[in-house]
């Protein structure tokens, strides 16, 4: 069950503060704060149910025009997340980058089409979202685009998603964020797009397919036919935190990339999966180690779809999408620094940093502010209180002097 907001989380109000400027009025600040709340709170993530959560609301049309027709700089909010970021890491990151599919049902949603889905091995009709996240103490999602396929009813400027993830990458660079590495799994894995990261001075990690060549004793062969030639004695038992791998790290050249350093990786099913990188001194633990952290983007997928309400966006403009993306990015962000921030933080570690433990903590906080109200406030307001809970979704009110969220 969730529960009434009567005020907003003590986190929300002290981050928040760096985005003030942003907002030209007090009312525009204050829907923004719901929002930042509600996406971390809320079990649906409709502007309608987010708006209801709260004791005191207005109609949620208002919290609908906050998102689709006010105007607030994107680009800054996204700066002052990143020097938040910045603040909280301290040290370089590693950079991933990615994209993920939502099914839709509807005709009307800006992005939606066709888009083939490798897990159900089919098309599927929903979104598109190239996006990227931030590794570091925490997992940090940074910047999302709808990618909108060519000759599509919504292609005004087409763009590939490698030319959607160089444009992000560029972004980031020039908002001074801290990293040191990207990571990408082998759909990425392209030279304009190594070669733009090579120009930042960054490093890069990518899978790669197995029938890419290489120049094996001059000869351009498939790497799935150069690694059945590597001798087994020559491969490395290598354990990283509880898991077992068998691997090996070459300096090689392959066609079409260069010089690059190779890791072939032999799994439990007896296939091998490869792995590259520019950095032609780290070996098979420092390759290995770098490109799991790819898997904190599917951790962010995971969250994002099921407790930031991606998968519940009904908008249908683009400028509307992406603020909506950009916010519950940003939710998930001041959630994720205000937990290391707690003295909870050992606990949030000890369960794999799970949302579910870092959303029962912001509950603690609002039964807690619902027991304090209980002895010091007017009877009217307790009636709301208790409406809200009854009758949640229904838009109020009224009482101007109570002091409370209105």
């Amino acid at each position: 069950m969730e529960m009434p907001i009567l005020e907003f989380p003590k986190y929300v109000n002290e981050l928040c503060k760096d985005f003030e400027h942003l907002f030209a009025q007090e009312r525009q600040m204050l829907q923004f704060k719901r929002l930042i709340s509600g996406f971390a709170i809320a079990d649906k993530h409709t502007i309608a149910h987010m708006n209801g959560l709260f004791v005191y609301h207005t109609n949620q049309s208002n919290l609908n025009r906050f998102i689709q027709k006010s105007k607030w700089d994107l680009e800054e909010m996204n700066r002052i997340k990143i020097n938040l970021i910045n603040r909280m890491e301290g040290e370089e990151g590693v950079l991933i980058l990615d994209d993920y599919i939502i099914k839709k049902y509807g005709k009307n949603m800006y992005g939606v089409d066709y888009h083939f889905d490798h897990s159900e091995g089919k098309s599927v009709w929903g979104l598109q979202i190239a996006d990227c996240v931030l590794s570091g103490k925490g997992i940090y999602p940074l910047l999302s685009t709808i990618y909108v396929r060519k000759d599509s009813r919504w292609d005004k400027k087409f763009k590939t998603k490698i030319e959607i993830q160089m444009e992000h990458l560029t972004q980031l660079h020039e908002m001074g964020l801290n990293f040191s590495c990207v990571v990408m799994d082998t759909w990425y894995f392209n030279k304009d797009l190594t070669t733009h990261i090579e120009k930042m001075n960054k490093d890069w990690v990518a899978e790669c397919k197995s029938n890419r060549l290489v120049l094996s004793r001059g000869k351009w062969i498939p790497l799935s036919e150069f690694a059945n030639k590597i001798n087994e004695e020559k491969f490395r038992v290598v354990e990283i935190g509880e898991d077992t791998y068998i691997m090996k790290a070459f300096t090689v050249y392959l066609k079409k990339m260069g010089k690059v350093r190779l890791l072939v990786s032999f799994n439990k099913h007896g296939n091998f999966n490869f792995y590259v990188t520019n950095r032609l001194d780290w070996n098979e633990v420092e390759i290995s180690k770098m490109y799991s952290r790819r898997w904190d983007i599917e951790a962010w997928h995971r969250e994002g779809k099921g407790d930031y309400g991606i998968e519940e966006c009904q908008l249908r403009s683009d400028e509307a999408i992406s603020k909506y993306l950009s916010l519950n990015a940003l939710a998930a962000v001041l959630l994720a620094i205000a937990s290391m921030l707690s003295p909870l933080y050992a606990m949030l570690i000890n369960q794999g940093r799970t949302p579910e433990v870092k959303h029962r903590w912001i509950l603690l906080e609002l039964v807690s502010q619902l027991i304090s109200s209980a002895s010091k406030v007017k009877n009217d307001c307790m009636k709301h209180i208790a409406e809200s809970i009854i009758y949640p979704y229904k838009s109020t009110l009224k009482n101007k002097k109570s002091g409370v969220i209105n």
